[in-house]
């Protein structure tokens, strides 16, 4: 009998009912029962008490009192043929039952009055269609548990892997076999006259049309698949066909509803995808997916623990996790929403969150204030005058407002940490300049001792010389800093203005200062020319200073490694990752209207990157890295960096005083514009060498003691790859390559709010 083709176990989705008052049936019922490999399951009786009381509720029957009423009940019906048998040929097991009416009754009585017997009448007549069987699981045995429809549409292409056993219920038992299969079992197995109809295939245009509209059009389409792409179709045909869709995303209990049935203008994903084509979304790696998740879901309603996941997906995680309470709870969810709408509540379009975080509170996260405000320069005035030195002859020539405002100009051009620009320039009475260090502006983890800021200002002061001479304006610089965290770093002199312009070393430079700005776009690495290298790294020789260079594949994804763990580490401080958050301006406005800190724009990240740093913005993402030791998601945007780099060069100097990092600044302003002028793009990657310095010469640095192991331990690997030896100073490092144009250029802080007339 068990090689018939109907119990054929191969493919062998839907159970097969029996109707013993059929000969034919019967007979298959007795071959069945006679088989020693069927189990038979015959509790027919209990299935008649539950009968019995659900005919008389009124009364509070004893065991005995039922047991006699059964058999009463069987006095004028033969037993093995009162109700159906049902056979489940994955399981050789054969089940008697009650008749399809006595079955639903008895099986939904416990509903009653959560869902009257006249909504579960109405709810018979619906047709619910879900795709994706994984979340998907458990909204369909959810629903089959209430019985909230008539006939229930499946669709998913996938098999069952280990991976899915976190989340789906079923057992290794059902490992290789497809997911719609598994959940068709399950249901089968709760109410065998439930009608359930497999797409096996999944969801695609050919067959999109008979999911919807097949054998009636669908009440409610659930949309728990994961292809994008199908994503939008579904939406795209179901409000053409006025059917509404939910989705729960397990994450904070999302719940997804549009009401296409109500609102056939309104935009698919909340408007959210607006200029998406669905032909964008096929064949998306991992990675790209996320940008376009995010787009959907938002990037600010993320819970912490997947914000920090995210950052993972392609370096310690494949994909994006899903917890079975999270997916039992979005079955949960659309299970009793769906049967609202099903039962023609005004269900309305939007998103609903059922988030025990929040319900809970445990950890709530830190305000961060996104853009800092710090004081004019004019608010310092009083404080700096008093440092005014009063040893300085007058300047020879006083510089006109026009001649100042234009020579400024073009030193608040120079490169700045963050592009903080930490300056405050005083024109006193005497005709004198004076630099000094905006503190205010320039705190930070990175600007260890203010040496970052020492860079910035040579820079400054060399595009100040250049500005000068391109004037005819003759000048003496005198350097006021003795030790690190001065406030004076220097005097300008204005001595005489001729007629044209003066012929200073690098006087070329000049036209170059405007030019010059931060490449960071990662095309095709390409190789320079040695005659190129050694031209720019003799601007360095000529000051005392050397530069070493590193071209070589192993040595650039050596590098990458390094620059990637540092990058972490920095994140992982508090005040790292704060500083962070603050220097970048998340949106146009914010830079336009700040007119300093980083452009994210000008970070050139693909969406998926941005939405990557977007993540950085709470702090308890980098926290719950930090607890865990996790984090090495952070470490991926430097890889493409470092490794299509044309050569890394390394501005190294003798000594570690104010002095030479003051001296770096020219040195590098000129590196910097001369390598721009010959088409050459540039870009620090020097934020671990002011770590180190930290961590070498300060005690309370703000790592722990892991941190700081792994820290030294990626010093003593940096200096391998570039031979350091003992007491040279690494001073600043920068990629060289060739990436055309940015895409955007960093603003600078009007000359006005840098300067304060005496």
């Amino acid at each position: 009998m068990l090689t018939k083709t109907r119990f054929d176990l191969q493919d062998q989705v839907k159970p097969i009912i029996l109707l013993p008052t059929y000969s034919s049936h019967w007979e298959e019922i007795q071959d069945l029962r006679l088989s020693k490999y069927v189990y038979t399951v015959d509790a027919i009786d209990s299935q008649v008490m539950d009968l019995i009381k659900a005919n008389q509720p009124e009364i509070q029957f004893s065991k005995s009192e039922l047991e006699k009423m059964v058999v009463d009940f069987f006095i004028d019906k033969e037993r093995d043929f009162y109700g159906n048998w049902v056979f489940y040929p994955w399981k050789n097991t054969l089940v008697h039952i009650l008749g399809e009416e006595e079955f639903v009754r008895v099986r939904t009585l416990r509903n009653n009055y959560k869902i009257t017997p006249s909504e579960q009448a109405e709810l018979s007549k619906k047709k619910v269609g879900i795709v994706g069987l994984s979340v998907g699981q458990s909204i369909a045995l959810a629903m089959a548990l209430e019985r909230s429809c008539g006939e229930m549409r499946l669709a998913d292409f996938d098999t069952l892997e280990l991976s899915n056993l976190n989340r789906l219920k079923a057992g290794v038992t059902s490992l290789g076999i497809e997911k719609v299969v598994i959940a068709a079992r399950e249901i089968s197995e709760i109410d065998p006259y439930l009608k359930v109809t497999l797409f096996r295939e999944g969801i695609h245009e050919g067959n999109i049309q008979e999911f919807l509209m097949g054998n009636g059009k669908l009440d409610l389409l659930v949309d728990e698949c994961d292809s994008l792409d199908i994503k939008v179709l579904l939406r795209e045909k179901s409000k053409e066909a006025n059917v509404p869709v939910m989705m729960d995303t397990s994450d904070r209990g999302m719940l997804d509803i549009e009401r296409f049935d109500l609102e056939p203008q309104r935009p698919i994903f909340h408007g959210m995808l607006e200029g998406i084509t669905k032909a964008e979304l096929a064949n998306l790696s991992n990675k790209e997916r996320v940008a376009i998740v995010l787009k959907i879901t938002g990037l600010e309603t993320l819970s912490l623990r997947m914000k920090a996941s995210l950052l993972e997906i392609g370096s310690s995680i494949t994909s994006w996790p899903q917890l079975a309470s999270g997916v039992f709870l979005g079955g949960a969810s659309v299970a009793h929403v769906g049967r609202r709408l099903l039962l023609g509540d005004k269900v309305p379009s939007g998103r609903f969150y059922v988030d025990f975080d929040e319900i809970v509170k445990i950890d709530q996260p830190d305000e961060v204030e996104l853009l800092p405000h710090y004081p004019n320069a004019s608010d310092s005035a009083l404080r700096l005058l008093k440092k005014l030195p009063d040893n300085i002859l007058q300047s020879g020539y006083i510089l006109s407002a026009e001649e100042l405002k234009k020579i400024l100009s073009l030193a608040n051009m120079a490169p700045s940490g963050g592009n903080i620009q930490p300056w405050i320039w005083i024109f006193d009475r005497k005709g004198i300049l004076h630099l000094f260090h905006d503190k205010e502006r320039s705190h930070s983890m990175l600007d260890f001792k203010g040496t970052g800021s020492l860079i910035a200002f040579g820079a400054a002061l060399e595009n100040l010389r250049l500005a000068a001479a391109k004037e005819g304006i003759e000048i003496e610089m005198i350097n006021q800093i003795q030790e690190f965290e001065d406030d004076l770093i220097c005097s300008i002199r204005f001595i005489a203005k001729f007629k044209s312009s003066i012929p200073v070393p690098h006087h070329e430079l000049v036209d170059g200062v405007a030019l010059r700005c931060t490449n960071r776009k990662n095309n095709g690495r390409q190789l320079l020319q040695k005659s190129q290298l050694d031209e720019l790294a003799g601007f360095a020789a000529q000051e005392g200073l050397s530069i070493k260079i590193a071209e070589e594949k192993k040595d650039l994804e050596s590098l990458a490694e390094i620059v990637g763990g540092m990058d972490r580490m920095r994140f992982f401080h508090e005040e790292g990752l704060m500083d962070f958050i603050k220097e970048v301006r998340w949106s146009e406005k914010d830079a336009i209207e700040t007119k300093d800190g980083i452009d994210i724009a000008t970070l050139e990240m693909s969406g998926t990157e941005k939405a990557a740093m977007g993540l950085l913005k709470d702090p308890r993402t980098v926290k719950f890295f930090r607890k865990f030791l996790m984090g090495y998601g952070l470490t991926k945007i430097s890889k493409d960096t470092l490794c299509t780099s044309s050569a890394i060069l390394l501005l190294q100097g003798s000594e570690f005083s104010p002095k030479s990092y003051l001296e770096a600044g020219k040195v590098l302003q000129r590196i910097w514009i001369k390598a721009n002028l010959m088409g050459i793009s540039f870009q620090p990657v020097t934020a671990m060498l002011f770590i180190f310095q930290k961590v070498l010469r300060e005690e309370n640095h703000g790592f722990t003691q892991e941190e700081e192991k792994e820290i030294k331990k990626l010093k003593n690997k940096f200096d391998v790859i570039f031979n350091n030896d003992n007491g040279i100073q690494d001073l600043f490092m920068f990629r060289l390559n060739k990436a055309g144009e940015p895409s955007v250029r960093a603003y600078r802080r009007d000359v006005e709010d840098t300067l304060i007339l005496v």
